[in-house]
């Protein structure tokens, strides 16, 4: 049985990707909220005996030269990955959502692995065409780090957790602490600082940051879901990040630093305090988010996966992005309005 409800009717829908093994803060009401340029549309898809089976959450995309839109599920849906009957029903669901709204394109990104050949050939058969980049131009990044917290069933301590980083890794946490660097719960107050840090950080690496209007918003609107670490040293903010969290899982975001106080070991303290407060909440897993390309050295981004490598975060390929063209004319017409 499927169910569409609106954004003020997500209560259940939300429970059950908070509650869901496969959660993501972006399959929930409370993300589309943030997404307040988009139209939100919830999908619920219920057994026989009305118990949830899976969810998928939308955002609507409009077109601003045409009279349509693009449909895309961010990170979503949310389902048991081998149930490929609650698959189906979903995106026959979604299908039907795009062709009331007249919408030309559908877009799924699951925390599928790209191993997970029954899934991707499940999708193909569906009429989706898979976008396997390697790199970061994804809506969502494919290659990702991530960190088990409970490995064998058992959690790690604050000091096993230690010793389970490199011995780089180990000294550069423990030198932040030699240096009197002190890590503290940010707020939106913090928000100019860290756009300044971030600002310097995107002008070295070459990439747009977001604005101060955007963190101040992904604090404030995501609430309990969002969370700020901010690193100092004499009084002085000289680094940070922000955090996401939800269910089983906490996502490292955003970050950031100045370059001035790089001995100081910032950034080595900033993941280890994230990674003691997913532990403190009870999370299972720490994911360091995308990195660019595969785990080889010839690699010329190679150094973001040792760096990620060091704290024992495991590599994870996800399948990918999978469009689905519901009003092929007007998709190629939007190709080219590009």
């Amino acid at each position: 049985m499927i169910e569409y409800v609106n954004i003020s009717q997500a209560e259940q829908l939300d429970r059950f990707v908070e509650n869901h093994p496969n959660c993501h803060f972006m399959q929930t009401s409370t993300y589309g909220r943030f997404r307040s340029d988009r139209e939100w549309i919830g999908i619920i898809c219920r057994d026989e005996n009305n118990v949830i089976r899976g969810t998928m959450a939308i955002l609507q995309n409009k077109s601003r030269k045409l009279n349509t839109s693009m449909l895309y599920a961010p990170r979503g849906p949310i389902f048991e990955h081998e149930d490929l009957d609650t698959f189906r029903e979903l995106v026959a669901a979604a299908k039907k959502l795009a062709k009331d709204l007249g919408a030309y394109m559908l877009r799924l990104d699951p925390m599928v692995l790209a191993a997970d050949e029954k899934f991707c050939e499940c999708a193909k058969e569906l009429g989706f065409n898979r976008n396997a980049a390697s790199d970061l131009s994804l809506s969502q990044p494919r290659m990702c780090y991530v960190t088990d917290l409970i490995p064998d069933g058992v959690p790690f301590t604050e000091e096993s957790l230690l010793n389970f980083y490199s011995r780089i890794k180990r000294y550069d946490v423990r030198r932040a602490m030699r240096r009197e660097v002190v890590i503290r719960p940010g707020t939106v107050e913090d928000v100019p600082e860290f756009c300044r840090m971030m600002n310097e950080t995107a002008a070295k690496r070459g990439f747009a940051p977001h604005t101060e209007t955007f963190f101040r918003e992904f604090l404030t609107v995501l609430g309990d879901t969002a969370r700020m670490f901010i690193a100092e040293k004499d009084g002085q903010v000289i680094a940070g990040t922000i955090t996401a969290e939800l269910g089983n899982r906490m996502w490292h975001m955003y970050g950031c630093s100045d370059r001035r106080y790089h001995d100081n070991c910032p950034n080595e303290l900033l993941q280890y305090a994230m990674q003691c407060h997913a532990l403190k909440i009870g999370c299972r897993w720490f994911d360091f988010r995308g990195v660019d390309g595969y785990p080889v050295e010839e690699n010329p981004n190679y150094g973001l996966h040792h760096y990620k490598q060091a704290f024992g975060g495991k590599f994870y390929e996800y399948a990918g992005e999978f469009d689905l063209i519901t009003r092929p004319f007007i998709g190629k017409l939007m190709k080219l309005l590009r």
